[in-house]
């Protein structure tokens, strides 16, 4: 329970340019997860978004350099828990950046790679963050457990806390981040 003098994230988030308060926002606010191929963890981040708050956010996923497949298991850990799978395919973060893309007000990074990549490279003013999380591509995480599909449950673990966190947060405070406006903060950053 809040102090009864705590502020609370109206009080202490920026104002819109004219004075009033950010009020009920009437449209599903626009998310997309980068990766470095969009094959494994910014496409479950995808798809978990869509099946627990497809109500509030359009769920998007992207990668720098994206690949022609799927991590398998990511799928499978997907499939178990009875979260669709059709529609998620590697996608080129350009995809995104064009004029006619769909709405974007909030950029999560899952790689070091697109965390780096994408520094002050997104258009417009998106609420960012970088949630850290190992790469699901036991050939490119040395510390991987030998069974691949170990890491690939403890990152969709990890992924479906951060979302119901996510799905938690007035959208009207989210919208407010994005004006934030703080000379030595390049952006809302999270680990």
């Amino acid at each position: 329970m809040t102090p009864p003098d705590s502020p609370t994230p109206d009080m202490i988030l920026p104002q819109p340019p004219n004075g009033t308060r950010y009020g009920m926002v009437n449209r599903r606010l626009g998310v997309l997860f980068v990766g470095r191929v969009n094959a494994g963890r910014s496409m479950m981040a995808e798809a978990l978004l869509r099946h627990h708050a497809g109500h509030q956010f359009d769920a998007h996923s992207a990668g720098l350099t994206p690949v022609d497949r799927q991590n398998p298991y990511a799928l499978a850990r997907l499939r178990a828990e009875g979260i669709a799978t059709s529609g998620l395919a590697p996608k080129p973060l350009e995809r995104f950046m064009a004029a006619d893309a769909p709405p974007v007000d909030i950029v999560i990074t899952v790689s070091e790679l697109a965390a780096t990549g994408m520094a002050g490279a997104w258009p417009g003013q998106p609420v960012t963050a970088h949630w850290a999380l190992p790469d699901p591509d036991p050939a490119l995480y040395p510390d991987a457990p030998d069974d691949p599909e170990v890491l690939v449950d403890a990152i969709f673990q990890d992924l479906r806390r951060r979302i119901d966190v996510l799905s938690l947060l007035p959208a009207h405070c989210l919208l407010a981040l994005s004006h934030w406006e703080d000379e030595d903060d390049d952006g809302l950053r999270t680990a």
